[in-house]
């Protein structure tokens, strides 16, 4: 029987395993669009994601289509800031981003295959920028839940500090 050349080997393991692995990679990082000033007020948030070994990768909203093939997704905005009405449109629906005008306070949405299959996009948003920044403040403990599950964060006794 005729012996397989070790290189035909070698390519067969580049070809097929590498992108795998660097695919893998990508998928341990939250993908975070955001309008000028709530990226500003997400900074808090960010550092202390990062500080729990959970990558970041920020873009503002013209940018998504770098990160809409990605498996999650957050998206930060008040409906005061440029842009942002039109990009929620895309996301929520015209009907749920017009109820968000007479809100009283800021939303934490999931969505979920957006742009594809499996895709999770969570969003802060509310009237304002303020409103919006809230929203991530005020459901930390749901948010938290669903970073743990996505990211396999471990938890730590006492829960982890807030930030």
């Amino acid at each position: 029987m005729k012996q397989t050349p070790r290189w035909l080997l070698a390519a067969f393991i580049v070809y097929f395993l590498v992108p795998v692995a660097s695919n893998a990679q990508t998928e341990d990082t939250l993908f975070l669009v955001a309008a000028k000033e709530s990226r500003v007020k997400a900074q808090p948030w960010i550092d202390f994601l990062q500080r729990y070994d959970l990558p970041v990768e920020h873009y503002v909203l013209s940018e998504i289509d770098l990160v809409k093939d990605h498996d999650f997704i957050a998206v930060a905005g008040g409906l005061d800031e440029t842009g942002v009405r039109d990009f929620l449109n895309n996301i929520l629906g015209e009907a749920e981003v017009s109820s968000l005008e007479n809100a009283e306070s800021g939303k934490m949405i999931l969505k979920e295959n957006v742009w594809k299959p499996g895709q999770k996009v969570l969003v802060f948003t509310g009237k304002d920028t303020a409103m919006a920044a809230a929203a991530r403040s005020e459901s930390r403990d749901t948010w938290m839940k669903l970073l743990q599950e996505w990211f396999d964060l471990e938890e730590v006794p006492g829960g982890l500090r807030a930030y």
